[in-house]
């Protein structure tokens, strides 16, 4: 529950009301979270206040995901499902919590059978036809057979589409003020591992695609 002293509830057409007073403006607003799609028909809310708007064409709508359900397609009426599908100037990134089941339980808590889940939900997306991007975190407990798991990993990415993996990016986990203090010693030894995975996953890639194909910008990979 959002600390109602620290934060507010704001309908879409408030939100972009906030948006439109401030100066020199970004051209990108970023749906995130924890998890957006937790309330899944906050995205179209926000497509059809900015078309309303007229603000469609000039500003990129983005939105988070971490691959933890399928309120998106459960919620979201099939017209408006639609209308999200063939909306301009949208585009969907989604978070792979970890390379294995191992990194992926100790990332999130949850059950490591709930790893191939988030492969499963990156497909609907995928079907979907929407501008679609990952992440990756590779912070995790072990790091035996970190090379077979790290191909493993980029195996699953290019089942779903050959070059998923370069329209992925690696996200860097770093302790911050709020979280030394908790920081044990298995949270210490994954941020070390992190960057072991990180050297796999640039070997994977140098393997598969050209020096072309890797410094291509992201956005211009097509899945």
């Amino acid at each position: 529950m959002a600390n109602e002293k620290k934060s507010g509830w704001f309908s879409a057409s408030e939100l972009i009301d906030l948006y439109e007073l401030v100066p020199h403006r970004p051209s990108v607003i970023d749906l995130t979270g924890g998890q957006p799609d937790l309330t899944p028909e906050w995205i179209p809310w926000m497509m059809k206040e900015l078309q309303k708007r007229r603000l469609d064409s000039s500003v990129y709508l983005w939105s988070d995901d971490n691959l933890s359900n399928d309120y998106f397609w459960r919620f979201i009426p099939p017209e408006d499902l639609e209308f999200l599908r063939t909306y301009p100037n949208y585009g969907k990134v989604c978070c792979f919590k970890g390379f294995d089941p191992i990194s992926f339980a100790f990332n999130t808590g949850a059950s490591p059978d709930s790893f191939e889940r988030q492969f499963e939900l990156f497909k609907r997306y995928i079907d979907l036809g929407i501008d679609l991007y990952a992440y990756a975190t590779f912070t995790s407990c072990s790091s035996t057979d970190l090379p077979q798991a790290m191909a493993g990993f980029v195996d699953k990415l290019q089942r779903l589409r050959p070059n998923l993996p370069l329209r992925t990016v690696p996200l860097e986990i770093k302790s911050f003020s709020p979280m030394r203090s908790r920081m044990r010693m298995d949270h210490e030894n994954a941020v070390r591992i992190q960057h072991e995975a990180v050297l796999q996953w640039n070997e994977e890639l140098s393997r598969r695609f050209s020096e072309t194909e890797l410094h291509r910008p992201i956005c211009e990979v097509e899945l």
